[in-house]
Protein backbone atom coordinates (compact mmCIF):
# COMPACT_ATOMS: atom_id res chain seq x y z
CA UNK A 1 0.00 0.00 0.00
CA UNK A 2 1.22 3.63 -0.78
CA UNK A 3 1.27 6.74 0.92
CA UNK A 4 -1.93 7.96 -0.71
CA UNK A 5 -3.64 4.45 0.32
CA UNK A 6 -3.45 5.27 4.07
CA UNK A 7 -4.30 8.35 3.72
CA UNK A 8 -7.39 7.48 1.65
CA UNK A 9 -7.98 4.78 4.56
CA UNK A 10 -7.45 6.73 7.73
CA UNK A 11 -9.77 9.68 5.49
CA UNK A 12 -12.48 6.98 5.61
CA UNK A 13 -12.25 5.90 8.94
CA UNK A 14 -12.76 9.51 10.62
CA UNK A 15 -9.39 10.75 10.05
CA UNK A 16 -7.85 11.84 13.80
CA UNK A 17 -10.45 11.27 15.52
CA UNK A 18 -11.07 7.94 13.91
CA UNK A 19 -7.25 6.93 14.97
CA UNK A 20 -8.04 8.09 18.61
CA UNK A 21 -11.08 5.97 19.14
CA UNK A 22 -8.89 3.06 17.43
CA UNK A 23 -6.00 3.96 19.88
CA UNK A 24 -8.04 4.40 22.93
CA UNK A 25 -10.18 1.08 22.47
CA UNK A 26 -6.71 -0.54 21.66
CA UNK A 27 -4.97 1.03 24.99
CA UNK A 28 -8.18 -0.16 27.28
CA UNK A 29 -9.20 -3.30 26.22
CA UNK A 30 -7.62 -5.27 28.98
CA UNK A 31 -9.77 -2.64 31.51
CA UNK A 32 -12.83 -2.97 29.71
CA UNK A 33 -12.38 -6.86 30.06
CA UNK A 34 -11.49 -6.50 34.02
CA UNK A 35 -14.87 -3.95 34.14
CA UNK A 36 -17.23 -6.49 32.44
CA UNK A 37 -15.85 -9.41 34.84
CA UNK A 38 -16.15 -7.44 37.80
CA UNK A 39 -20.00 -7.32 36.75
CA UNK A 40 -20.43 -10.79 36.09
CA UNK A 41 -19.00 -11.16 39.11
CA UNK A 42 -21.79 -8.93 40.98
CA UNK A 43 -24.46 -10.44 39.61
CA UNK A 44 -23.23 -14.04 39.98
CA UNK A 45 -22.76 -12.91 44.12
CA UNK A 46 -26.16 -11.58 43.78
CA UNK A 47 -27.70 -14.35 42.76
CA UNK A 48 -25.79 -16.43 44.75
CA UNK A 49 -26.82 -14.55 47.91
CA UNK A 50 -30.98 -14.33 46.71
CA UNK A 51 -30.57 -18.90 47.01
CA UNK A 52 -28.76 -18.80 50.16
CA UNK A 53 -31.62 -16.33 51.86
CA UNK A 54 -34.25 -18.70 50.24
CA UNK A 55 -32.52 -21.76 51.43
CA UNK A 56 -32.26 -20.37 54.90
CA UNK A 57 -35.55 -19.70 54.95
CA UNK A 58 -36.98 -23.15 53.85
CA UNK A 59 -34.57 -24.53 56.20
CA UNK A 60 -35.96 -22.24 59.52
CA UNK A 61 -39.49 -23.27 58.11
CA UNK A 62 -38.45 -26.77 57.96
CA UNK A 63 -37.00 -26.46 61.76
CA UNK A 64 -40.09 -24.78 63.59
CA UNK A 65 -41.96 -27.63 61.63
CA UNK A 66 -39.65 -30.05 63.40
CA UNK A 67 -39.86 -28.67 66.63
CA UNK A 68 -43.88 -28.33 66.59
CA UNK A 69 -43.71 -31.97 65.68
CA UNK A 70 -41.53 -33.70 68.27
CA UNK A 71 -43.43 -31.47 70.44
CA UNK A 72 -46.63 -33.48 69.50
CA UNK A 73 -44.60 -36.60 69.34
CA UNK A 74 -43.12 -35.90 73.18
CA UNK A 75 -47.18 -35.57 73.85
CA UNK A 76 -47.99 -38.54 72.76
CA UNK A 77 -45.31 -40.31 74.09
CA UNK A 78 -46.11 -38.98 78.00
CA UNK A 79 -49.96 -39.97 77.29
CA UNK A 80 -48.69 -43.32 76.33
CA UNK A 81 -46.00 -43.48 79.56
CA UNK A 82 -49.04 -42.29 81.65
CA UNK A 83 -51.35 -45.06 80.01
CA UNK A 84 -48.29 -48.00 80.76
CA UNK A 85 -47.99 -46.59 84.12
CA UNK A 86 -51.47 -47.42 85.26
CA UNK A 87 -51.63 -50.41 83.48
CA UNK A 88 -48.52 -51.28 85.39
CA UNK A 89 -49.97 -50.60 88.78
CA UNK A 90 -53.50 -52.45 87.86
CA UNK A 91 -51.34 -55.49 86.81
CA UNK A 92 -49.58 -55.08 90.61
CA UNK A 93 -52.92 -54.82 92.42
CA UNK A 94 -53.98 -57.86 90.73
CA UNK A 95 -51.23 -59.48 91.42
CA UNK A 96 -51.56 -58.57 94.61
CA UNK A 97 -54.93 -59.82 95.01
CA UNK A 98 -53.86 -63.26 93.72
CA UNK A 99 -54.01 -66.28 95.68
CA UNK A 100 -52.16 -68.93 95.32
CA UNK A 101 -53.46 -71.78 97.32
CA UNK A 102 -56.27 -73.75 95.42
CA UNK A 103 -59.42 -73.89 96.89
CA UNK A 104 -59.17 -70.88 98.57
CA UNK A 105 -62.21 -69.18 100.52
CA UNK A 106 -61.15 -65.76 99.97
CA UNK A 107 -60.68 -65.91 96.05
CA UNK A 108 -62.49 -63.10 94.36
CA UNK A 109 -64.01 -64.30 92.36
CA UNK A 110 -64.42 -68.16 93.05
CA UNK A 111 -63.36 -70.45 90.22
CA UNK A 112 -63.79 -73.36 91.74
CA UNK A 113 -59.90 -74.29 92.56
Amino acid sequence: MELNDWVILITALGGIEGVKQVVKFWMSRKTNARIEDARADVEEFKALREYNEFLQKQLSEKEERFVEQTGRLRGVQDELFAEKEKNSELKLELALKRCEKKKCGERVPQNGY
